[in-house]
């Protein structure tokens, strides 16, 4: 799985790869992991289990690659001169720093949300969140970020359909709950901030259809702007 440099250099400092790992560390993969723990409760099926696991393992691959990108960038935003740029390519210009650190910073690492929490949470994350290790198709000139993580969209849609023909109506209508809070905090996030800086770039409009084709229905999950 590799980055390409000039677009990691372009879209990616190193706040911004603080926060890409604090929303894997502390949504992505916590959600996944409720999901295996509960498989049954979200009428998750063995072949569908397979590829959650896949899931976990591309995530974990990502987080161990922005760990990478975040001392690359850490170094060159350091350096200022071809020569300590050269030096920084090669890890060799300035401590790094310690990533773990910068992570722990990043969302409400403390405690463990309920399995239907932290699914809901996963499912607004696939539609916010980039996938920051895959810049080779990024062009500032073009406005065009990494791109979204459609493999995660299209696998917990499929998750969230088995979930809505196993589960009563009072679940669902908790889970749909869950999934506009989260909505709304993605929301809230792209405001008052500079996105450039971010790699979130929050998509209601394609959260809110894939809610409605896994069957939660438009009416039942108010989606915020």
């Amino acid at each position: 799985m590799r980055a390409s440099r000039r677009g990691a250099r372009t879209f990616l400092t190193s706040s911004a790869i603080v926060e890409a790992i604090g929303i894997e560390e502390s949504i992505v993969l916590p959600g996944y992991a409720a999901l295996a723990e509960d498989s049954a409760a979200f009428g998750v099926t063995t072949d569908l289990m397979r590829e959650v696991d896949a899931a976990v393992r591309r995530h974990r691959a990502i987080v161990a690659r922005l760990r990478l990108m975040y001392d690359e960038a850490v170094a060159a935003e350091r350096v200022s001169s071809p020569h300590d740029e050269a030096l920084a390519v090669l890890g060799l210009a300035g401590p790094d720093l310690d990533a773990d650190h910068a992570a722990n910073t990043v969302g409400d690492r403390d405690g463990r949300r309920p399995a239907l929490v932290a699914v809901a949470y996963l499912v607004a994350a696939a539609h916010a969140l980039t996938d920051p290790t895959n810049c080779g198709t990024a062009s500032p000139a073009l406005n065009l970020m990494p791109p979204p993580l459609h493999r995660d969209r299209a696998l917990l849609e499929e998750v969230l359909t088995h979930t809505v023909a196993a589960t009563d109506a009072a679940t669902r209508a908790e889970l749909a709950e869950h999934i506009a809070a989260a909505g709304a905090v993605f929301a809230d996030a792209g405001h008052g901030s500079d996105r450039r800086l971010s790699v979130l770039r929050y998509n209601p409009h394609s959260l809110r259809t894939s809610c409605r084709a896994a069957g939660l229905g438009e009416l039942e999950v108010c989606i915020a702007d």
